[in-house]
């Protein structure tokens, strides 16, 4: 396996497929993160040239990708340390990339945090892409599925198999599109709806009321709470909803 765990995308039609997500959105500067080889960097740097930026983690990568696409921007730095603002520059930016798997929930969190996001195409290991476009009611339905839609939607553009790379990893992957939307109105509601879903989520087995109680919430006051949200008092956490976890958040809040 390469340093830093990386596997490389070696199918060109795929690649073609991933760099066409981006078609549609409106955005001045395109990031892509983690570009390796340039298998996908081949198809965008013809389309946007000056308004590309790849960002790679491995120097010894970096005198290659200059090499095959000359005037290319290329910085070497770790993403999650890299300050956005510098690399994107004023307006929207749009990232795209095949995510390192141990670190590609924190990219997706830093680039939704970004204030000059406009849209984002990223390829994950299966069973994360699930987490993310899971619905309330399903398994997969959990903490990772709440704050991304509080942030975004999400839509899955196609699954990727494991042969489609070298080195072949264990498991496939799937390329998800993320556009942005506000779901809170404020920093402060949206934080604490963050930390309730925490909390929810710690024991997954339990129902909501006991979840929230294992984790220091008094279960008098959970209580009243869900019963206050018109919930049942045997409700799960993975069976709400964005709306109906903020509803709660906000009844929590003001009990």
């Amino acid at each position: 396996m390469p340093r830093y765990s990386q596997v490389f995308l070696a199918d060109a039609g795929i690649c073609a497929r991933i760099a066409e997500g981006l078609s549609g959105g409106e955005f001045d500067r395109v990031i892509e993160i983690g570009p390796g080889g340039g298998a996908l960097t081949t198809f965008l740097f013809p389309k946007y040239g000056s308004r590309l930026t790849a960002v790679e983690i491995d120097p010894r990568l970096v005198p290659d990708l200059k090499a095959k696409f000359p005037g290319l921007n290329v910085v070497n730095a770790d993403f999650l340390a890299a300050d956005l603002a510098a690399l994107a520059g004023p307006g929207r930016a749009a990232f795209i990339g095949n995510l390192p798997y141990e670190c590609a929930t924190p990219i997706l969190e830093k680039t939704l945090f970004f204030g000059g996001f406009s849209i984002a195409v990223f390829m994950f290991q299966r069973e994360v892409a699930r987490k993310l476009t899971a619905a309330p009611g399903d398994h997969d339905h959990g903490y990772l599925s709440l704050i991304t839609a509080a942030r975004a939607s999400v839509e899955l553009l196609l699954d990727v198999k494991a042969g489609s790379f070298k080195p072949v990893p264990a498991v496939d992957s799937s390329v998800l599109l993320f556009k942005p939307r506000a779901f809170f109105s404020s920093p402060v509601e949206e934080e604490r709806f963050r930390a309730l879903a925490r909390k929810a989520f710690s024991h997954r087995r339990k129902t909501l009321i006991n979840s929230l109680a294992l984790c220091g919430v008094e279960k008098a006051k959970a209580a009243a709470a869900v019963e206050k949200a018109g919930l049942k008092p045997t409700v799960r956490a993975q069976e709400l909803s964005l709306p109906q976890f903020a509803a709660l958040a906000g009844q929590l809040a003001g009990a």
